[in-house]
C-alpha cells in the first residue's frame, strides 16, 4: 500500500528534538506573562482505519500470484488546545499527537499582536502558515485523505518531498542511480501538486504577519537552521536565504500572492535551493478557479542525496491549474500540474486528478476519485500511472463519519515495465474507516 499517513521522518523528527522543549516553554512563559485570565479550547480527533482486503496483481519469485492480505492502523489520534489572553493581545497553540507513542509535539507556538496590523509568532509550525494551493492541495479530498480512504498523490512534500502513488515502492530503487538520462530521485518531486502551488511556512521559526492595508499582507517567515549541509554552524545570511517573503493582495476578483520560499520545503536547509511561487485564486459564483506557476532556483548541489532539492537537475519551472465547480447536489474538482524545462531530467512531469461527487441524502455523499501521472521524457517513452478511488461518505463533511472505498492504481510504467525495470503490477485494496471528533 502507499504510505498514506504523514509522519516527520527519523531525520527531521531527531533534528527538532533539541528546540522542541524550548518551544514549549516559549508557550508557557507567553501564557503566565499575557494576564490572568487566559481562556483555552480544546479539541480531540481519531481517525481509523482497516484495509478489509489489499493486494496486487504481482507474482512471487516461484512465479505464484501474491497473496492477500489485511491491515489497518489509527492514522490519527490527537489534542488541540488553543487559548487567548490579554483582551486577544497574546495567544498560544499546541498539538500534541501519536498512537502507541502517544506525545509528538507537531505544533507549538505562543503569538503576540499588540496591534490589528502586526502579529509575531514564535514555535514550530505543523501546519503551514500562508499556503497558496486553494482546492489543489489537502482541500481535493481533505478528511477522506487523512482517514487512509482517498488517494491523494502528491500533497505532503517532507523533506524528501515523499512518494506518490506514482512511485511509492520504486522511489528509494531510483535514488541512488541514473536511469537513463534521468535521476529518479528527482521524479518523486515533480510529481507533486505543491511543486507548482506553495504548501506555505512549515518550519521552526519566526513569523511576522504585517498588514498595513486591508487588501495587503506581507509574511515573513525565518526558520530555525542549524546549519547548511555538511558545516556546523550558520551564518545570518544562511538563515536569510532559507526565509520565507509574501506579498498577499487581496481584491474583488480574487486572491493574487506572490512568493519567494528559500528552503524550498523539499530541502529546508540553508543553499538547498529556493523556489519563487506566483498564485491566483478566485470564485465566480459555482465556480472557483486556482493558477500557479513556480520557478525552482539550483542550489548547493549533494551528489550524495540529490532529491534535497539543492540539485542541478531540478525542473526549473511548474505550472498547475485548479478548478471546482459545486452545487448543492454535485460538484467537481479538476486539478492538474506539470514540471519542465530542465537541463538534465529532460522531459515533461504531469499529474492530474479528477474528483466527480454527489449527494445522495441530507447523511451520505459518493465520490469517484481518479488521476493520471505521465512522464514524457524529450527522447524515449512515456510512462504512464493512474488510479481510480471511489468512495462513500456516511455522516457530515466535519462531523463523526464513516467511510468507505476502493482503491485501484498502477504506478508509472511502460511496456509492462516500471521505472526500476521491474514487471508492472496493480495495486488494490477495500478501506473503512472511522473518524470523529470532539
Amino acid at each position: 500500500m502507499i504510505p498514506l499517513n504523514r509522519r516527520l521522518p527519523p531525520s527531521r523528527k531527531y533534528e527538532e528534538e533539541d528546540y522542541m522543549k524550548k518551544l514549549i516553554a516559549i508557550a508557557v512563559v507567553f501564557a503566565l506573562v499575557s494576564g490572568v485570565a487566559f481562556a483555552v479550547d480544546v479539541t480531540g480527533t481519531v481517525f481509523g482505519h482497516i484495509n478489509v482486503l489489499e493486494g496486487n496483481t504481482g507474482k512471487d519469485a516461484n512465479d505464484d500470484a501474491n497473496p492477500l492480505k489485511a491491515s489497518g492502523g489509527m492514522d490519527r489520534v490527537r489534542i488541540d488546545g488553543s487559548g487567548e489572553a490579554g483582551e486577544g493581545t497574546f495567544g498560544g497553540y499546541i498539538r500534541v499527537q501519536g498512537y502507541k507513542d502517544f506525545g509528538e509535539v507537531e505544533s507549538v507556538y505562543a503569538w503576540w499582536k499588540p496591534i490589528d496590523q502586526f502579529k509575531l509568532t514564535i514555535g514550530q509550525f505543523g501546519d503551514a502558515f500562508w499556503g497558496k494551493e486553494g482546492n489543489t492541495g489537502w482541500m481535493f479530498n481533505q478528511m477522506p485523505y487523512d482517514s487512509s480512504v482517498a488517494i491523494n498523490p502528491g500533497i505532503w512534500c517532507g523533506p524528501y518531498w515523499g512518494s506518490s502513488v506514482y512511485l511509492a515502492d520504486q522511489l528509494q530503487d531510483l535514488a541512488h542511480e541514473d536511469w537513463g538520462s534521468f535521476n529518479g530521485a528527482s521524479w518523486a518531486a515533480y510529481m507533486h501538486n505543491r511543486y507548482v502551488f506553495l504548501e506555505g511556512f512549515q518550519e521552526g521559526g519566526v513569523s511576522l504577519e504585517i498588514k498595513p492595508l486591508d487588501m495587503l499582507g506581507i509574511n515573513i517567515g525565518i526558520p530555525f537552521i542549524t546549519a547548511p549541509r555538511g558545516e556546523d554552524k550558520a551564518e545570518f545570511g544562511d538563515i536569510l536565504q532559507a526565509s520565507l517573503f509574501q506579498v498577499d493582495l487581496n481584491f474583488d476578483f480574487g486572491n493574487i500572492a506572490l512568493t519567494y520560499d528559500g528552503a524550498n520545503r523539499a530541502g529546508r536547509k540553508a543553499g538547498d535551493g529556493g523556489a519563487l511561487y506566483v498564485y491566483y485564486g478566485g470564485s465566480f459564483g459555482d465556480l472557483s478557479l486556482d493558477v500557479g506557476f513556480s520557478l525552482h532556483f539550483a542550489g548547493a548541489a549533494d551528489n550524495d542525496k540529490p532529491w534535497w532539492g539543492g540539485s542541478d537537475k531540478a525542473q526549473p519551472i511548474g505550472v498547475g491549474l485548479g478548478l471546482k465547480y459545486a452545487t448543492d447536489a454535485f460538484g467537481v474538482k479538476f486539478r492538474l500540474t506539470a514540471a519542465l524545462g530542465g537541463e538534465i531530467d529532460k522531459g515533461t512531469y504531469i499529474n492530474t486528478s479528477l474528483l466527480p461527487y454527489f449527494t445522495i441524502n441530507d447523511n451520505m455523499s459518493a465520490f469517484v476519485n481518479m488521476g493520471l501521472g505521465m512522464v514524457s521524457p524529450e527522447d524515449g517513452d512515456s510512462f504512464v500511472g493512474w488510479y481510480f478511488n471511489p468512495y462513500l461518505r456516511v455522516g457530515a463533511e466535519w462531523g463523526p463519519t464513516f467511510y468507505f472505498g476502493i482503491q485501484v492504481s498502477s504506478e508509472l510504467a511502460y511496456d509492462g515495465k516500471f521505472l526500476n525495470g521491474t514487471d508492472s503490477f496493480i495495486k488494490f485494496a477495500v478501506p473503512i474507516s472511522l473518524m470523529v471528533s470532539f
